[in-house]
């Protein structure tokens, strides 16, 4: 008797179309797929880059590598095709120095520098620093799809998102109305986050729970 094997990802799309073409037609002719279900996140509570776990920094050595705040315009931003071939190249690789980013752009290295301040200062363009868990000392992650009253169920995505455990929460459609992504240190420790921290929030209902076994790909945005 053979089995199948579930596979959980985040989708982001330019636009109904692309959502439309990815959902109806390439994942059902993708080879082995059986069955996709799909739902919408309507709201977030706690992204992975907020994730309380990654907080091994002290205090005074998180503000020395802060950096400065956004100051984003109340209008629309023009990118013209360098600005787009500045962020192409950093999509394919985040580190790229100021030499391959001048290739790609057909600026300057000084330019290539006040650009990348400018789009940043903007909101246009943030770092991420993507770290394995399990780098950490965190080695086993799980998904939780929780259902909760809809009026308790924003209550109980505040209160996953305290969770030192929890590194993505969110309000979803579906039959259950949370998901969220949780790592703990061993099976052990995961036991006890379920049975002791989760149960503690009355308010939900019912709750499945998925370790994941192998991570393919993590976060990341679409190229343009």
């Amino acid at each position: 008797m053979s089995g199948g094997t579930e596979i959980s990802c985040t989708v982001r799309t330019r636009g109904t179309h692309d959502q439309d073409a990815l959902l109806l037609d390439k994942l059902p002719r993708t080879s082995r797929v059986v069955s996709v279900s799909a739902h919408l996140l309507l709201r977030n509570f706690v992204l992975p880059d907020a994730w309380q776990g990654l907080a091994w920094l002290s205090p005074e050595q998180a503000d020395r590598l802060r950096p400065p705040p956004v100051e984003a315009g109340d209008g629309p931003i023009d990118l013209d095709e360098g600005d787009k071939a500045l962020l192409r190249a950093l999509n394919l690789d985040g580190r790229a120095p100021y030499a391959e980013l001048a290739a790609a752009t057909g600026w300057s290295e000084t330019t290539v520098k006040r650009r990348l301040y400018a789009l940043r200062g903007q909101g246009i363009l943030s770092y991420q620093l993507d770290v394995p868990p399990s780098a950490l000392g965190f080695g086993t992650e799980a998904r939780l799809w929780i259902a909760a009253p809809p009026a308790k169920a924003v209550e109980v995505g505040a209160a996953l998102a305290r969770h030192p455990e929890i590194a993505f929460a969110a309000l979803t459609t579906g039959p259950t109305n949370l998901v969220a992504a949780l790592n703990c240190r061993d099976p052990l420790d995961l036991g006890r986050y379920l049975t002791e921290r989760l149960a503690a929030l009355e308010a939900i209902t019912t709750m499945e729970t998925a370790p994941i076994i192998r991570t393919v790909k993590r976060g990341g945005s679409p190229r343009l």
